[in-house]
């Protein structure tokens, strides 16, 4: 029967960042910890099924509370979305508007209409290379602008 004070095998991964999230969690939990194998799968990937992965270690006294807090949920939301605050017809202050009409129906891209100056029909022809000219379009007026 092993020791208290013994230091066993809990869980095996295969990446390393999984490996140090969860000694994370561990330690902030209050519960000793390490890994082992760690240097040797992010230095050469492909030796982590053969070595078995980044191996995490604790105490036998600790490893009964370490798989539970492993395997419960894994973190809460920070603050949960208060709806009632949301008005149904309030505009997305991000969303881009029509100068012309102000509606939001509106997407960037490339110009349909005659945008192209001279100039860049000019560059086109003698480059063989597409001058792109992407202009906010209106699809409620039809309206272009950049």
């Amino acid at each position: 029967m092993p020791k208290p004070d013994s230091v066993v095998f809990l869980e095996s991964f295969y990446e390393p960042m999984a490996a140090n999230l969860a000694r994370t969690r561990l330690a902030a939990a209050g519960i000793p910890c390490f890994l082992s194998n760690e240097n040797l799968v992010s230095l050469m990937p492909l030796y982590s099924p053969i070595t078995g992965g980044v191996r995490l270690h604790v105490y036998q006294r600790d490893a009964e509370a370490a798989l539970e807090l492993l395997r419960s949920v894994p973190v809460p939301p920070a603050t949960t979305p208060d709806f009632a605050s949301f008005e149904a017809d309030a505009p997305d202050p991000v969303a881009p508007r029509c100068p012309r009409c102000g509606s939001s129906d509106v997407a960037y891209g490339p110009a349909t209409g005659p945008s192209y100056t001279w100039a860049s029909t000019l560059l086109t022809v003698l480059l063989r290379y597409p001058v792109p000219d992407k202009r906010y379009h209106c699809f409620h007026c039809g309206n272009e602008y950049k």
